[in-house]
């Protein structure tokens, strides 16, 4: 019996991204997109696991991009271009929980960003706890991560359903005996959820 739903955040619970951040600033800016990039391969990888903090590793890179205003200021336009909620998914959120079943986020995500979609955002209202990369130290596609989230909720792992939108996500998590799924429409959720909100 599932007793509890992880959820990746952005594709899934946050959408509308048209395009990746680093091409929006690219395009913003008049900048290449590998001057770019060069921060997001390298240096965010490590915010991403909590092993180095995004303002401090972001803040050489703002003269490269042609960027006028703080880190601060540029940390609000990122955050900001991708904020919008899917209320559909909110709703079955919301419904699962209404039956008992316990929901939570499973991001790889910095702390700064983090805290604002938690926080700001507002995902703290609809879930029961999150489970994020920079607090655990390892990637979703990596053993590591799950064997944390088991100990932390005390639920063998076939009483765990998972949705995610990267394949190499979703077959780490089944080779570990959890019920996952990859996400790329909404209807893959209402399909595998059906059963828990009758």
């Amino acid at each position: 019996m599932i007793k509890a739903i992880l959820f990746d955040v952005d594709g899934i619970v946050i959408t509308g991204r048209k395009q990746l951040f680093s091409h929006a600033l690219a395009e913003k800016q008049g900048v290449s997109r590998e001057v770019v990039e060069e921060f997001f391969l390298n240096n965010f990888r490590k915010c991403s696991f909590g092993k180095a903090d995004l303002k401090e590793e972001i803040a050489p890179y703002i003269s490269k991009w042609n960027w006028q205003g703080s880190v601060e200021d540029l940390l609000k336009f990122w955050f900001e271009t991708e904020s919008a909620k899917d209320p559909e998914v909110l709703q079955i959120i919301s419904d699962l929980r209404s039956k008992g079943v316990k929901c939570y986020v499973a991001t790889r995500q910095e702390k700064y960003r983090l805290k604002y979609i938690w926080e700001v955002i507002g995902l703290k209202d609809y879930f029961d706890g999150v489970f994020s990369t920079c607090d655990i130290g390892y990637d979703k596609k990596e053993p590591e991560f799950f064997h944390y989230v088991f100990q932390k909720l005390g639920f063998k792992p076939e009483e765990i359903m998972f949705f995610d939108d990267s394949q190499a996500n979703v077959e780490n998590a089944r080779s570990l005996g959890v019920e996952a799924y990859l996400y790329d429409n909404i209807q893959v959720l209402k399909e595998n959820i059906k059963d828990l909100i009758r």
